[in-house]
């Protein structure tokens, strides 16, 4: 790339290329913000479908092993706030052993 001419360079032009660098620099970090929010909402709505689909799943097969499964790793694991969201689980103060949980997956056959 060939040099520009050497011309003299004034400080409102050097000011005004930092003001431009400044700019530049604010609407990357802003795009690269819109991008990881954009991301985020991807993931979310990713893990909404495949969390819509696998209870879909156990509700129409509760026999099935997936089923099984399923309910056994919400009982463990879901926090005693949330557990309300599945109706299905056994209401409980604190959490269970994992030894206690066997008889609640028999439960969903």
């Amino acid at each position: 790339m060939p040099r520009k001419s050497a011309t003299k360079v004034t400080p409102d032009q050097i000011k005004k290329l930092e003001q431009q660098l400044a700019k530049a620099q604010q609407d990357l970090r802003y795009a690269r913000h819109l991008e990881q929010k954009q991301a985020r909402a991807t993931d979310a709505r990713r893990k909404i479908v495949a969390g819509a689909l696998a209870l879909e799943h156990m509700e129409k097969n509760p026999g099935s092993e997936f089923g099984k499964i399923l309910f056994r790793l919400l009982d463990e694991y879901t926090r005693p706030h949330e557990r309300h969201l599945f109706a299905f689980l056994p209401v409980r103060d604190t959490p269970a052993p994992p030894s206690e949980t066997a008889p609640h997956i028999e439960a969903a056959e």
